[in-house]
């Protein structure tokens, strides 16, 4: 399975009610209109092969395909949602998007992951942004649970009216994987593009090429 779990990267911690969950008295968090924040696994990280990354990861690919976004990095190899959700309701966000692109890693474990899921869900709608799950990602090797929790994400975006990036449907070759799990830098761009086209659906007005560069802001406590 994906990497094992490294120390996740942390969003700077403001006060919360309780772990995993934010009030629904809460005040919106202030956010900029072209900004996205990541979750996710070693997939939506560029992690492969135990401590490897892609030369270019995910997050620094989307801002270079989507220059107008301020993109802020938060994966972690070998991740799941249910550890996420510990830390998820103290973490101060202004991104408008919230992309979660968990779920492998919960299936394998055996892990609740239609319930942290919706509790990820729910704290960022009680603060006023917008999700984007992803689906799971495939492989050239049947990966145990991967269609049963690929349908959870599906049916948990379905039921909480959130975008849904639709990552089982990205084509792909085996010869463009980066190990047997995780992909290589060109069905790793295809996953990303297809973030970036739900990112143009609901935002089209963020589509267009800026003419600043911006900064994918990444953890420095993010292990490869």
């Amino acid at each position: 399975m994906p990497a094992p779990a490294a120390a996740a990267p942390r969003a700077t911690p403001a006060p919360a009610p309780a772990a995993g969950e934010a009030s629904a008295q809460a005040t919106p968090q202030p956010r900029s209109d072209c900004s996205v924040v990541l979750y996710g696994d070693s997939i939506l990280h560029g992690g492969y092969a135990g401590s490897l990354r892609l030369s270019e990861p995910p997050a620094q690919t989307l801002r270079r395909v989507r220059p107008r976004y301020a993109v802020e990095d938060l994966t972690a190899n070998g991740e799941t949602a249910t550890q996420r959700l510990g830390t998820f309701g103290q973490e101060h966000r202004v991104a408008r998007f919230v992309v979660i692109a968990h779920g492998i890693n919960d299936v394998a474990q055996r892990l609740d992951l239609d319930s942290a899921l919706r509790r990820m869900v729910r704290v960022a709608q009680q603060e006023g942004r917008e999700v984007i799950l992803t689906g799971l990602s495939r492989q050239p090797v049947s990966v145990p649970g991967r269609a049963q929790g690929d349908a959870v994400i599906r049916r948990v975006a379905s039921d909480m009216h959130v975008a849904f990036a639709d990552w089982g449907s990205v084509p792909y070759q085996s010869s463009e994987m980066a190990d047997v799990l995780h992909p290589a830098k060109p069905y790793s761009d295809r996953l990303v593009q297809r973030i970036a086209d739900v990112l143009d659906r609901l935002a089209p007005e963020c589509a267009q090429p800026a003419t600043g560069v911006l900064q994918v802001k990444t953890s420095t406590r993010s292990t490869p």
